[in-house]
């Protein structure tokens, strides 16, 4: 019942409809032949008769089910025979909470709609067990185990690079086989993986280490076995061993003897690592045995990963033939020489071997032959495996029964396909390895079976293929056997594509016509394939239709559900699958999510189905990573003036004093109990909420490294649990957790400047690509330059008057709506700078209106008294524009059109690189001479709206007018009147960044003044062409809410913006301080130039660093010796509070040790940003870059922290971080 507990605030997979694209009566409008409109309207999914009837007969025939009630069902209908009041309960509460969490509700019973959106919650109400079930203690050869093939590489089998993403993304699915290829590097002293002989990119062996060991149990206890196809020397092989022994340490499986009797339980080896490869065979050289011939890259002993990449297929009779061109050569047959040549790899590496790999000399029934004195894995491709099925089937399923066997893809399949894993299954082969980065139908079979079982990687297998009669007879696929089971599957109802879809996306014309497709794969016997009647014009279709699959061998069985789109003219549409065990389904009406081709869920679509297996019925809706490893000690070889070398041992990173000092004091005998651990949180850590449950989930989450887990933590788990992910220095438990509720002038806003190009402000590609970029960053300002195409009938993105290449708006404003709310559900505003006649911007008015729909802000009245809350704009688009002056053509002032369009009218963007003033007065005469005036940004298209452009505005298209809820203007006049605060009106005034520089020396307050009610936007000036950015703390000392920066560039001012929307659960949205928005008795406001005494201390201790070891390669700080790494920490903020302080600089360690303290008083805190740079010292050049991060400084949490330190342009660094307290005094 533990799965009930899950998901908290998942949203309904029903909700409301909000799609942009709808009306407000709930209908979709489609364009037919670009004429006339035909309108739709959305059906929502009702509950099928069936689901009627339940609920009437479990609740009496009343309006409401009772927990009580609810328990009745899920035992007697639903099967669920161990679900408690208690369990029930939780299930009330939480579809009450999800349904109506914005009405408070006393009462705790379910209503029909309720319910029936219960059983449409898959994470309440699943199809199959979330929950390891399965005996885990028998040996590894009973278990079907998830295996990837050439886990490395990012694509195809040729051309692709090789990373350890992949591996990650595997260990993360729940894989529990990863392979590896070693090859020496070209220096011979390296050890890189790779497929050979192919053009794949390497990547280190230790980088693909570390990261199994980060991410091996982040989604399963049991074990992970890397299984090594090596080309390496013995010396080489000796390297990969202290590699391996260091890296996993206490986690790596040392088998007990050379020749295991049987193999180990997966609960046996729970987090434990396993090292399985083959006896060594190539590069192996000595002065008594040497090759006939030298190994030759296409010769007879390259392995077979090699042949698979040249794509040689096997066409030979016989299997040892076969064997000698295949990947997994870690099976060549053991002759004398291999035997001899055996003796001379290095002993150390041999140790590491627990699953050995090898084919004995013979044909392919001596390979298949079992031996009762030791264990050993086979490896097959599939083209074997099906000869051998052919003619050797029993005494395939005789040999896994005791031993492993691996199949592996054929060598064509280079564009990293797979096959049928069922003919493997069958015959009781453990290890399918696929190819995980690919996609197709046998991928989602490999992901239906190994849902099973909790999701844990390991399937027990059937008795059958276990089991021997009297006569050591075992199970032949090949008989045929008599039905055991039949399954009934209902199919009622499906829907979510209108939310995971654009309503254009499988017809352009009309709603799609979905059907289901039914399947099960299994044994020959078992497969079948029924299908739907065609729903036509409908999101949530109804099929209600029922099918019926006899099983002889359910135990092999895989139920696999499609749903498609029935396109007359062209091939069908996808809409989604899923595959699932049938042993693992659970009886009753389910929920059945859907997912895409690759096998992700899809967010919101699911379909209903009714099962029946025998006799239980099946109804189904069709809807932690371990620790950072540290260094371990071992030795790195630089190489000095190309004579000799220079070796450095690397110290393993271990516990500060002062930190071992903290664990004696709150510790007792060697263990911080969770008492103990409870009141470090709250003494030193400062936090004072955190409760005894909280503490002891911390010390559960040590459980996995048994040396450490007690009664509690030992120092070496505490010191990991201080420097891991989970004890990071911004509390992310917060979330959102500033007052949402004032008008948007209250808070400092996430700005993008020219968010559409790519690179510099010239020459670079405009594209939607950084606007996904920056909504996915939590960005909430997007400016777009809109200008007509040459043909003058379409609407354009680009820099005006430059190089750039254009994209076109459609794009850009699709890009927004499908990623506006990714990382925020706060609104994002888009600042249109319009060069358009009337007839364009009734385009984009239209384009606008039709693109965002519902979601779009369109304001009560022409001008706002005040701007409304972030909290009433959630998941609202919001446009802000200017009142347009270029291109409106009116009859009586053509002229005077042609002449502003040559003149002083022209936007900065038109006429780059000249000089137009745009403040009267106290700039107009310092401007003149001075590029900043004509910063390349819309604002300064703002012109003085003299009478000339407000007979302009007359010729607008109302439309457009009726779009912008942020009015953009300056006043005729100076700077005085651009400033005035109107109390009837709200607007938004942009200045450049020197013209804010200027501003704030004479008229600081006057700023202040104007951004508590109004909006003043900030951006550089033109002359940064480079797309660089400038200092944002002079913006938003004066109130600035929207400070717009070139998010595509990098650099220490990107760094800041980047840290200061760390706060408030990076929304995009951070309340201003009170002082910015308080006025005094007499109006008096903050002063920026106000000499203040200071508030608090910040006090910041680093004690040391972490990570480029895993991060960078070896020689990438220096190419003779390890590096020499400083900190640079200091304050960013007002002028006074502005400060930085730098460590001393420790030579040649990976792992530096500073414990330097440094103490900054701030006069105000809530304006200040901590900032630290780690840089590697070089006596010739510039100093090498090591990371960097930037925080606000009022949301630090107190105490030991583990700070994750960040590239140039504001990445996360996988491993690089520091241990740094911090405190305030």
């Amino acid at each position: 019942m533990g799965s009930y507990k899950k998901n908290k605030h998942r949203p309904s997979p029903l909700p409301e409809s909000s799609n942009s694209n709808k009306d407000e009566m709930g209908s979709y409008n489609y364009k037919m032949f670009n004429l006339f409109n035909r309108k739709f309207k959305i059906t929502e999914a009702e509950p099928p008769k069936d689901v009627k009837k339940v609920f009437s007969k479990f609740s009496n025939g009343g309006s409401h089910m009772t927990a009580d009630q609810l328990r009745r069902f899920l035992v007697l209908h639903q099967d669920e025979l161990d679900c408690t009041l208690a369990d029930a309960q939780r299930i009330v509460e939480e579809v009450i909470n999800r349904r109506h969490h914005l009405t408070r509700y006393s009462r705790y019973s379910l209503n029909l709609d309720d319910f029936f959106h219960f059983l449409l919650y898959d994470d309440l109400n699943g199809p199959i067990t979330s929950q390891v079930h399965n005996d885990m203690t028998a040996p590894l050869a009973q278990y079907f185990i998830y295996t990837g093939h050439n886990s490395y590489l990012t694509g195809n089998q040729l051309s692709s690079d090789c990373s350890e993403v992949p591996i990650v993304k595997a260990l993360q699915r729940g894989v529990r086989v990863i392979e590896l290829d070693l090859w020496p590097g070209s220096a011979k002293d390296e050890i890189l993986v790779l497929h050979g002989r192919t053009l794949t990119t390497p990547v280190p062996l230790i980088k693909c280490l570390k990261s199994i060991r980060e991410y091996a149990f982040a989604s399963s206890p049991y074990p992970v076995i890397i299984t090594l196809e090596d080309h390496l020397t013995p010396e080489l092989q000796a390297k990969v061993a202290e590699m391996v022994t260091q890296t996993f340490g206490g986690m790596l499986y040392y088998p007990e003897s050379d020749s295991l009797l049987q193999f180990p339980s997966p609960e046996s080896l729970k987090h434990r690592i396993i090292i399985s490869t083959k006896p060594p065979k190539e590069y192996l050289e000595s002065s008594g045995i040497k090759r006939k011939g030298p190994l030759s890259p296409g010769g007879r002993n390259s392995s077979e990963e090699d042949d698979e990449a040249s794509g040689i297929p096997d066409h030979t009779a016989e299997l040892e033939a076969d064997d000698r061109s295949d990947s997994d050569q870690d099976d060549e047959d053991l002759t004398d020489w291999d035997n001899k040549s055996g003796q001379l790899g290095a002993p150390v590496y041999k140790r590491l071997i627990t699953i050995h790999a090898g084919k004995p000399k013979g044909c392919l029934k001596d390979a298949l032959k079992a031996t009762a004195d030791k264990v050993r894995r086979l490896s097959l491709s599939e083209q074997e495996l099906e000869k051998a099925a052919a003619t050797n089937g029993t005494d395939v399923v005789r040999f896994t029964q005791n031993n492993i066997l691996r199949i592996y893809p054929k060598g064509t399949r280079i564009t990293s396909s797979n096959y049928k894993p069922l003919v493997g299954w069958m015959h009781g082969a453990q290890m399918i390895a696929f190819n995980m980065q690919g996609y197709g139908k046998s991928l989602w079979l490999m992901h239906g079976m190994f849902r099973a079982n909790g999701g844990c990687g390991y399937l027990k297998k059937p008795d059958f293929l276990m089991e021997k009669g009297p006569n050591n007879e075992v199970f032949d696929p090949k008989r045929k056997l008599p039905v055991t089971k039949t399954l009934k599957v209902k199919v009622y109802l499906g829907d979510g594509w209108r939310l995971d879809f654009s309503h254009t996306h499988f017809d352009s014309y009309s709603p799609p016509d979905f059907y289901t497709k039914v399947y099960i794969v299994g044994v020959p016997a078992d497969a079948a394939k029924r299908k739907t009647k065609i729903i036509e014009d409908n999101w949530s279709p109804s099929w209600n239709e029922e099918f019926t699959f006899p099983l002889t061998v359910p135990e092999l069985a895989l139920l696999r559900v499609e749903v498609q789109e029935y396109d007359m003219s062209d091939k069908d549409d996808f809409g989604g699958q899923t595959c699932l065990p049938v042993l693992d389904l659970r009886p009753g009406i389910r929920s059945v999510p859907l997912h895409d081709k690759k096998g992700e869920k899809l967010k919101n679509s699911v379909t209903s189905h009714a099962y029946n297996l025998a006799n239980g019925e099946y109804w189904i809706p069709v809807t932690a990573t371990t620790p950072r490893p540290t260094v371990q000690e071992k030795q790195k070889t630089f190489r000095v003036c190309f004579c000799f070398r220079r070796r450095f041992r690397l110290a393993e990173a271990e516990a500060p004093d002062e930190i071992k000092a903290l664990f004696n004091q709150y510790s007792e005998n060697g263990v911080m109990t969770t008492d103990h651990l409870q009141r470090f949180l709250i003494e030193v850590q400062k936090q004072e909420k955190d409760t005894f449950q909280e503490a002891q989930s911390i010390v559960e989450s040590f459980k996995h490294m048994t040396h450490f887990y007690r009664k509690g933590l030992h120092l070496e788990a505490f010191f990991k649990y201080l420097f891991g992910d989970t004890n990071p220095p911004l509390d992310l438990k917060l979330g959102v957790h500033h007052d949402m509720t004032a008008p948007l002038s209250h808070y400092f806003i996430y700005t993008g400047h020219n968010s559409y190009l790519t690179g510099n402000q010239l020459s670079s590609d405009c594209s939607d690509v950084p606007i996904i970029n920056a909504l996915k960053k939590g960005v909430r300002v997007i400016e777009l330059d809109i200008w007509p195409n040459s043909d003058n009938d379409d609407v354009e993105v680009l820099h005006g008057r430059t190089l750039t290449t254009p994209v076109q708006l459609i794009k850009c404003l699709r890009s927004i709506k499908e990623h506006a709310f990714t990382a925020s559900e706060y609104p994002v505003v888009i600042t249109l700078e319009d060069h358009l006649n009337t007839d364009l911007q009734a385009k984009v008015a239209q384009m606008v209106t039709q693109t965002f729909g519902d979601i779009l802000f369109s304001p009560g009245a022409k001008s706002m008294k005040e701007l409304p809350s972030p909290e009433s704009l959630k998941r609202r688009i919001i446009i802000s524009t200017k009142p347009p002056k270029e291109y409106l053509e009116a009859k009586e002032i053509k002229d005077k059109e042609r002449d502003t369009q040559k003149g002083d009218a022209a936007s900065d963007e038109e006429a780059w690189g000249k000089e137009i003033p745009i403040l009267k007065g106290h700039f107009h005469a310092d401007d003149k001479n001075e590029l900043d005036k004509d910063d390349d940004d819309d604002d300064d298209a703002e012109e003085d709206l003299d009478e000339g452009h407000h007979k302009l505005q007359q010729d607008i298209a109302p439309e457009y007018k009726r779009l912008i809820a942020i009015r953009a203007g300056k006043p005729k006049g100076g700077l005085e009147e651009c400033l005035r605060v109107d109390p009837d009106k709200v607007r938004r005034l942009s200045l450049s960044e020197p013209q804010l520089e200027k501003a704030a020396e004479t008229h600081g307050k006057e700023i202040v003044r104007f951004t508590q009610r109004n909006i003043l936007r900030v951006y550089p000036k033109g002359t940064r062409v480079n797309s660089s950015n400038y200092n944002p703390l002079v913006g938003w000392m004066h109130g600035a809410q929207m400070v717009a920066f070139n998010m595509q560039g990098y650099g220490r001012s990107l760094w800041l913006m980047q840290g200061m929307f760390r706060a408030n659960g990076g929304c995009g949205f951070v309340k201003k301080p009170s002082f910015l928005l308080k006025s005094g008795p007499h109006g008096e406001v903050f002063d920026t130039k106000a000499k203040l005494p200071p508030q608090k201390t910040l006090k910041v201790k680093i004690y040391m660093g972490e990570g480029w070891y895993y991060d960078f390669h070896h020689t990438h700080f220096d190419a003779y010796s390890p590096p020499d790494f400083y900190v640079r920490v200091g304050v960013a903020g007002v002028p006074a509070d502005t400060v930085m302080k730098k460590t001393k600089t420790l030579e040649d360690s990976w792992i530096p040790f500073w414990n330097e303290e440094f103490e900054f008083p701030l006069t105000v805190p809530e304006l200040a940003l901590l900032r630290i740079e780690v840089h590697e010292y070089d006596m010739s050049e510039k100093d090498d870059f090591g990371g960097q991060t930037c925080l606000p400084i009022w949301e630090l949490r107190q105490g030991i922290r583990a700070v994750p330190l960040h590239d140039r342009k504001g990445e996360r660094y996988s491993s690089v971080k520091l241990l740094v307290r911090l405190e305030f005094v």
